[in-house]
This record gives structure tokens, C-alpha cells and sequence, in this order.
């Protein structure tokens, strides 16, 4: 293992960093190819650049007038990235109990029609409850073809632009429910724009109400260096790696131990013909899948804010169409669900994430970019005998894979290329010119 002082001296993200006049990205003695597939621009680019705001996506023309030396003819399309999807849980005041209890018994008779009779998709069958909120349940239960049996029962309603959730003052109203009275929220963001959607949730005798909505996204700070992450199912859920400091941190639990019990539990279950404990178990492991993503993403998205860094991640979309597909499919574990997470808590801190090629990442050195295969979780090097982590070693070359930071990444068939991604989330997040 090399320490921090030796990763730093032989560092080669420095050299990726650098932007020649002409254009020219140094990175491994490669030059940046003009072909490109996407590219992502935040909102303000410089003088040069027309400075777009929200209410002025609607002018935009189809191609934005990038500068020459940030884009390639005919090739880029601008697009303008400012809002991410948040969602806040809030308690109920007592106050408004009463509305809620008189609305649950009359939509719980709703819905068990619903499910008896899925034909009747529209809201005109429900006279019992508003108008809102039964056209809500046919699109969360009665639509759902997966949805037996209502237990836990939600009752959702949907913003409509701004038509059915009201923002007013520090909270907001609620016409069909609440009347004229106000919901107080205390808003850990800002919200942009309108309510999308809120749902309202019975947890012992107290109700709470989960709040969708769009706030500003941060924007993308120029960052000073990249940090590789690499996504695993043995050993840690991903490990980090900076190659500016050396520093190197396996993150979240070991998946191995417990996937494996889960699939042993799982198929004795399946034998026994045990339908309803097995549903329970594969509905435990995905919120403990998801809870281990929220913590690991958070970890990733604070050390790159605090650090000014960019994220690197190894480009996973066709794995499953090559020789890892058997042990994709066997690891059992949601890589792009954290890809997921980091990418829209990414998008909140402002910083830069970017995919790059995946290939060889676990078999190349990061000092001198040979090709050795590693044995196990060690990998040491055959040409110049490097020796370190596998999991750190492919996280460093994972990082020096990319070029350059800024508005502009290539994709082609060389690893030592990079796709820079979308910060934020969704079509209606992501507003194409």
C-alpha cells in the first residue's frame, strides 16, 4: 500500500486537469476526440455564453450557440439543468386530524371497489371522497396491476401544476381537503415553482404527510480534482479514492454475508411453498439495499463538496451484456440505484458527476496503466510491482480516466475517456433547449 505523500507525488489527475489553447486535452498522452454524445451545461457558463435562467428556458433555440472551442458541430444540444426533486416528511397538527379520519373510512370502501372492480377507472364510480383524491388512487392502486390488497392505506393527491396544492406563506393549502386552512411546513429547502404531489399517511395515532416537490439545484462549482468511485458487492458497497491526497475509504458494509443469507432464507421459503414470508423477506432486503445506498451516496456527495472534487463512476449500463453479466446478476446488488442517489444528492451540493469506461478498471495500474490480473482483493502490479487495494486501485484509475473537468466529455472506445452526466433527475428535471 502506498501512502497518501507517494499516491500524490505520482498523482497523473494534475496533468487531466489542464487545458491546452488550441483545445488539446492532455490526459495520458491521448487527444480528446470531437465526436460527443451528451453534454451538460449549467446554467451559467461564462461571458461568452448567453446566461440562462429559469424563465427564459422557453426561448431558448433547439441548438444553443456554445463557443467553438466547448462543443462540436452539429453534435451538442444545450440544456438547461436548475431544478431537482426533493421530498419532505412532515407531522400532522392536531388540528387537522379530523379532516383526514373523516376522508380514510370512505376511501378505504373506495379502493376495495377499486380492486374488485378495475374497470372502472374514473372518478365518477367514488362519489364518496373528492374528486382529487380518487383519481389519485386509481393511479396508485386500481392501475397497479402488481396491487392485490390494500393494507397500509395512503391517501395521495397530486399537485396538478399548482391547481390542488397551494403554496401560501410558510405552508400550503389544500382545497379538496383542508378547506381554507393552512398545512405549516418548515422547509428544509426552498421549493420552486408548485407542489407535484402529497401524501397523507396514518404511523400509530399520528398522521404525516410526505411532501414532493422541485427546489433549486446548487450550482456545478469548478471543481479542483476528481474522485473515483468504484461499486462493489464483495468487501464494501463502493470504495473511494482521491488521487490528489491518497486518501482511500471503503464505504458501507460488506454485501456478501448478507446476500448470501438472503438467498439461502429466500430459497427455502420458495420450497416450502411459503409465498407470504417470502414476499416479507425480499421486502426487508430492499429497504435495507436502499438504506445502505442513502448512506454510502452521502458519504461520496459530502467528502466531494468538502474537497471541491468531481465523482468518477465506472460506466455499469452494459455490463450485463458481457462476460460480468453472470456475476452482475448474482451479486444482487442495486449499483444503479446508488448511482442513482448520488446523482440527485449531487445535484443539491452542486458537484460535477461523471461515468467513465469500466473496462479493465479492476485489471489496469493506476501508476503505470498496465494490464495484471489481481488475486482476490489484492492487486500488485507486474511490470513496475505497484501493490494496493483492488477496490482503491480501480477507484485511482477510474479518476484518471477522466478528461477534462469542464462543459466538455468525449465517449469513445479508449478508456481514457469520460461521459459527463446529468446532475439532476427525471424528464421534467432535465429541460432539453
Amino acid at each position: 500500500m502506498t501512502t497518501p505523500v507517494e499516491r500524490a507525488k505520482h498523482s497523473r489527475s494534475t496533468a487531466a486537469l489542464e487545458r491546452s489553447n488550441n483545445g488539446t486535452q492532455i490526459s495520458r498522452g491521448r487527444t480528446a476526440k470531437q465526436k460527443v454524445d451528451v453534454v451538460c451545461f449549467p446554467t451559467k457558463l461564462n461571458n461568452s455564453a448567453a446566461n440562462i435562467g429559469s424563465n427564459a428556458r422557453k426561448s431558448l433555440p433547439k441548438k444553443a450557440n456554445f463557443p467553438a472551442e466547448i462543443r462540436a458541430k452539429h453534435d451538442v444540444d444545450g440544456k438547461v439543468v436548475d431544478v431537482v426533486t426533493c421530498c419532505l416528511q412532515v407531522k400532522v397538527p392536531d388540528s387537522f386530524k379530523w379532516a383526514l379520519e373523516t376522508i380514510e373510512p370512505f376511501a378505504r370502501i373506495c379502493v376495495d371497489r377499486m380492486m374488485e372492480h378495475r374497470e372502472r377507472a374514473s372518478s365518477v364510480f367514488y362519489p364518496e371522497i373528492p374528486c382529487v383524491i380518487a383519481k389519485s388512487l386509481i393511479a396508485k392502486y386500481q392501475r397497479n396491476q402488481k396491487c392485490k390488497v390494500v393494507k397500509n392505506l395512503v391517501l395521495p393527491i397530486c399537485g396538478d401544476k399548482g391547481k390542488q396544492i397551494k403554496l401560501e406563506g410558510n405552508g400550503i393549502r389544500i382545497p379538496a381537503v383542508l378547506k381554507k386552512q393552512v398545512l405549516p411546513v418548515v422547509w428544509l429547502r426552498k421549493p420552486l415553482g408548485f407542489i407535484r404531489s402529497i401524501e397523507f399517511l396514518r404511523k400509530g395515532g399520528d398522521w404525516f404527510a410526505c411532501i414532493c416537490y422541485n427546489t433549486q439545484a446548487e450550482f456545478n462549482f469548478t471543481p479542483i480534482g476528481t474522485v473515483g468511485v468504484d461499486r462493489n458487492s464483495v468487501g464494501a458497497v463502493a470504495t473511494l479514492a482521491d488521487p490528489q491526497t491518497g486518501k482511500v475509504l471503503h464505504l458501507g458494509f460488506n454485501p456478501a454475508h448478507t446476500k448470501e443469507v438472503w438467498r439461502r432464507r429466500k430459497a427455502n421459503l420458495q420450497s416450502l411453498g411459503k409465498r407470504r414470508l417470502l414476499h416479507k423477506i425480499r421486502n426487508k432486503q430492499s429497504r435495507r439495499t436502499k438504506y445502505e445506498n442513502h448512506l454510502v451516496s452521502k458519504q461520496i456527495v459530502d467528502y466531494a463538496a468538502k474537497h471541491r472534487r468531481a465523482i468518477v463512476l465506472e460506466k455499469l449500463e452494459k455490463v450485463r451484456r458481457g462476460r460480468m453479466r453472470h456475476y452482475v446478476e448474482k451479486s444482487q446488488w442495486s449499483f444503479y440505484q446508488l448511482f442513482r442517489f448520488i446523482q440527485y444528492k449531487a445535484a443539491l451540493r452542486g458537484v460535477m458527476v461523471m461515468e467513465a469506461d469500466a473496462a479493465y478498471s479492476s485489471q489496469e495500474c493506476s501508476r503505470c496503466h498496465q494490464i495484471s490480473k489481481p488475486n482476490g482483493k489484492s492487486f500488485r502490479c507486474g511490470y513496475c510491482g505497484h501493490h494496493d487495494h483492488r477496490d482503491a486501485n480501480a477507484a485511482f484509475s477510474l479518476s484518471e480516466r477522466v478528461m477534462p473537468i469542464g462543459g466538455l466529455a468525449t465517449e469513445s472506445e479508449s478508456r481514457g475517456s469520460a461521459l459527463l452526466v446529468m446532475p439532476s433527475l427525471g424528464t421534467e428535471a432535465q429541460q432539453c433547449a
